[in-house]
């Protein structure tokens, strides 16, 4: 990753790197994470569900193609409640979104200031059916086009760390939140332990295979999973993060680790 001035040349460098590795973001997703990075957003998912207190419809009600709990279903417990809206913020093609109307949301905003992204999570919403139930918006995360309190939850999968200002994007999450509403996020962390075999396998990988395995992929110079390496090294521990979700005012704020602390899904609720 070059050397950045300030805030402006880092959010135009993160958004160029998006757009040239976009066509191919979903397989080098899935290929060099393994497909750990669909079930992490699968948990993600349900932990945004879970904090709104939704359950998904009843098999019977799936069968007649209802998708969520928010549906006239007399086994659901939701009934005269509307549907649960979800922002999921740094978006990129989609799949964190998809996952999120699978377990039970009544519409999802996908927001992302990388044009090639929503263009690519565009078509997939069509391909999967679900374009009725998204909205997608080309925005910043640190300036939402979005009026207070006018979402139920946030979602923010493997994004927050690519902000210019960590603090500023959990303010506007906070500002956009309904009373009641919560924040979910996904993240990288380096392994909770820097000794032992997870460690070891994670520093040779993240550090001397992935960037080079990406970048010859890719086909591009643009350094893009070299980035990935260094914004990982760059960010912190969970609890860091933990910590400032609490000073932007969320509360009940609780840390679940996956896959050996690699990753982490954060979730705090707005008072």
């Amino acid at each position: 990753m070059p050397e950045l001035s300030n805030s402006d040349d880092r959010a135009r460098y993160v958004r160029e790197m998006f757009g040239a590795i976009s066509p191919r973001y979903d397989f080098l997703n899935h290929f060099l994470s393994a497909g750990l990075d669909l079930r992490w957003r699968r948990r993600a998912a349900q932990a945004c569900i879970e904090a709104l207190g939704i359950r998904v419809a009843c098999p019977r009600c799936l069968s007649r193609g209802h998708a969520s709990a928010t549906d006239s279903c007399p086994g659901n417990g939701s009934l005269g409640m509307p549907p649960p809206v979800v922002l999921d913020l740094c978006c990129g093609t989609g799949d964190l979104a998809l996952a999120v109307l699978a377990q039970g949301a009544g519409c999802v905003v996908a927001c992302d200031f990388s044009r090639p992204m929503l263009a690519r999570a565009a078509a997939k919403f069509a391909r999967k059916g679900v374009a009725d139930r998204t909205a997608l918006v080309e925005a910043d995360a640190l300036a939402l086009p979005l009026p207070g309190g006018s979402v139920n939850a946030v979602t923010c999968g493997f994004g927050l760390r690519n902000l210019s200002d960590t603090a500023r994007g959990l303010a506007e999450m906070m500002r956009v939140l309904v009373p009641g509403g919560a924040a979910v996020i996904l993240e990288f962390h380096q392994p909770r332990s820097r000794r032992g075999p997870l460690a070891g396998t994670f520093g040779l990988y993240f550090r001397r295979i992935l960037p080079r395995l990406g970048a010859w992929i890719s086909g591009g110079g643009h350094g893009g999973y070299q980035y990935l390496v260094e914004s990982i090294e760059a960010f912190g521990p969970p609890q860091a993060t933990a910590a400032a979700m609490e000073r932007a005012g969320f509360e009940n704020v609780r840390i679940e680790p996956l896959t050996g602390g690699i990753a982490s899904v954060y979730v705090g609720t707005k008072r």
